[in-house]
């Protein structure tokens, strides 16, 4: 019952980031510069890492170098779609292939809050204290989720209506992987290779995405510390939970 109440309370700051991104539609680019250094350092500080612990905790074969492989792909992957996309776009629709990475990235965003609801399972599973440290870390940073998810598909020209729904899907996606984790077991290896897929598609996003529209929608100097307030943010949640 503790787990059903925490994961959620996810729900609820993964609504309320994406909101609050909706309505600060006057100050995109910074809420767009903020969810790439959110973005960037999600992958870094907290997906790569964790999908590490999970590929040493699942005893399998593969080598930590087939999870930054994964991780690889990932960031090619995306950069792949774009270009193809662009090469088969026509000028009707020049939107296209970033609505498609857009659609994608979000994808991402919530497969991992879906493994965010396994994480806060697993966490209680092994023990009170164990399950409240970790549903702490994942509650503070659906916040940022909800703000990434709608800047990625508002910076891709995704309507109002998809983006609704894809804010839907990541604030509710934690309690489909709660049930999921009690219901199926998940092998620890291949839920180790998806988490290094996404955290390159992750930083992909960030990197060569979120940060070009935050400049494209405006010229501002302080962009970059908005980028750095995203890193930040998501460094000290990261702190404050280890």
């Amino acid at each position: 019952m503790t787990a059903l109440l925490v994961t959620s309370c996810t729900c609820v700051m993964a609504f309320s980031g994406g909101l609050l991104a909706l309505r600060l539609e006057a100050y995109r680019a910074f809420v767009l510069a903020f969810a790439a250094g959110a973005l960037v350092a999600t992958a870094l500080t907290d997906v790569i890492p964790d999908a590490l612990e999970l590929l040493t905790r699942s005893g399998a074969s593969y080598h930590h170098h087939h999870l930054m492989c994964a991780c690889s792909l990932g960031f090619l992957s995306f950069y792949l779609l774009e270009q193809v996309s662009h090469g088969s776009e026509d000028e009707d629709d020049p939107l296209g292939a970033a609505g498609h990475a857009g659609l994608w990235g979000a994808g991402g965003i919530v497969v991992h809050s879906l493994l965010d609801g396994v994480a806060i399972g697993e966490a209680f599973r092994a023990g009170i204290r164990v399950g409240w440290i970790v549903a702490l870390a994942v509650i503070v940073h659906k916040f940022a989720d909800g703000v990434s998810t709608v800047s990625i598909l508002l910076s891709t020209g995704r309507s109002g209506r998809v983006t609704h729904a894809m804010l839907a899907s990541t604030a509710l996606a934690p309690l489909v992987g709660l049930a999921a984790q009690a219901l199926i077991p998940l092998p620890l290896s291949g839920l180790a290779l998806v988490l290094g897929w996404f955290s390159g598609v992750f930083l992909y996003l960030g990197a060569a995405a979120l940060i070009p529209s935050a400049h494209a929608a405006s010229h501002s100097r302080w962009l970059p510390a908005a980028t750095l307030s995203g890193v930040m943010v998501v460094y000290l949640v990261f702190m404050a939970s280890g």
